[in-house]
């Protein structure tokens, strides 16, 4: 029956029983949406056949409004492909499932829609999620025990910033202060981490994420981060969202150093922000079961990171430099571990990327009354 169908699919590309013999599912469609073609592990995952399943509409079968029917709706508009992790996929004869999809063009005329899925089971998910909270606790000991020693040279070097601005003209005080800001935000930080335990709550603020990166950018663009081409793709649309706005800095420095650092002259960093369609999960036990739609990209175009610490890179003491200390990553981690959002990061030469998705939820913001009220008790 397939061969009969395909006989009337006379611009679908030659190859389709290799198609046919890939262990994850494909789906092809036409640009009705409607089912021209699987392979069998399609009809095995799905519990249907290419007979029941032809010529109906996708749109039906998995509503409307689903991640994937979005997906198909810009693929067929941006006429590129389009990929989402961890994305909840239901159907009349499936269970609910995590699935990564791919969605892409199958020919040159626009006339086909094929789609890829790969599983992703909720144990994975927790997994991944579970090496993030070990080192927020992780992150929260080691950097008690540095805190006294760094504030001591971060004042003098905020005095010697303050004593610069007097000399200087107005077009370069603003590095000056740009100096005195960034000191007094870190003693800031250091001060939270001597006085108080790791189970001091988030100083939550409503903060446009985008201003924080703006912020992150000047200052790597003013030190470490000269060489760099600095692209930004922001999405003007996003919400407000509420965090701690000093620890969400430091995340972004950390990260944008790391950058710098593994990048040469002339190289990219690109900043994308987006509303992500998909719906990946957070585990942790502060926030529960909340959706991370806000999705922040950073992607550099340098060395890479070596194939046998990607899986390790958020631990700490694990670095992919020579002289490195490991703790850059494992902070990040801990800081979107805290916010109750995900990380994840995929590398090879000439282009790493680190995928960072939060949360924007009723319950991050209810925890602003919270702390205000354990900040007064």
């Amino acid at each position: 029956m397939q061969s009969d169908i395909l006989d009337d699919l006379v611009s679908l590309p030659a190859g389709y029983a290799v198609l046919d013999s890939l262990p994850y599912p494909i789906i092809i469609i036409d640009n009705n949406n409607l089912f021209v073609w699987l392979n069998h592990a399609a009809e095995i995952f799905f519990n249907s056949s290419l007979a029941i399943l032809n010529r109906s509409s996708a749109e039906d079968y998995f509503t409307s409004n689903s991640v994937l029917i979005k997906m198909i709706s810009r693929v067929r508009l941006m006429k590129s492909s389009l990929s989402e992790h961890s994305v909840s996929m239901t159907a009349p004869r499936l269970k609910e499932t995590i699935v990564n999809i791919q969605v892409g063009l199958f020919n040159a005329n626009d006339e086909f829609i094929v789609i890829s899925l790969q599983k992703n089971t909720l144990e994975q998910v927790a997994k991944s999620r579970t090496l993030f909270k070990g080192a927020a606790l992780s992150m929260s000991k080691i950097t008690a025990l540095l805190a006294h020693e760094i504030r001591n040279p971060l004042a003098g070097i905020k005095g010697a910033a303050q004593l610069l601005e007097l000399e200087l003209g107005k077009e370069n005080q603003e590095l000056s202060h740009l100096i005195v800001t960034e000191t007094d935000r870190i003693i800031k930080l250091l001060e939270r981490i001597e006085k108080l335990s790791a189970d001091k709550p988030l100083q939550l603020e409503e903060i446009n994420i985008h201003e924080i990166l703006d912020h992150c950018l000047m200052v790597i663009k003013a030190s470490y981060g000269k060489h760099l081409v600095i692209q930004r793709d922001f999405d003007p649309s996003l919400p407000m969202i509420y965090a701690d706005r000093d620890l969400f800095i430091q995340l972004f420095l950390n990260l944008f150093k790391n950058a710098s650092e593994a990048t040469e002259e002339n190289d990219n960093l690109i900043i994308k922000t987006s509303y992500a369609l998909s719906t990946p999960h957070s585990t942790s036990d502060q926030y529960g079961l909340i959706h991370l739609p806000l999705q922040i990209d950073v992607i550099d175009t340098g060395s890479g990171i070596s194939p046998d610490l990607l899986g390790y890179v958020f631990e700490p003491f694990v670095s992919n430099k020579s002289g490195g200390s490991g703790l850059g990553l494992a902070l990040v981690a801990s800081v979107v571990s805290e916010h109750g959002g995900a990380i994840d990061v995929s590398s090879s030469v000439g282009k790493t990327h680190f995928k960072i998705n939060l949360p924007i939820s009723t319950k991050i913001k209810n925890l602003k009354s919270i702390n205000h009220n354990r900040d007064k008790s």
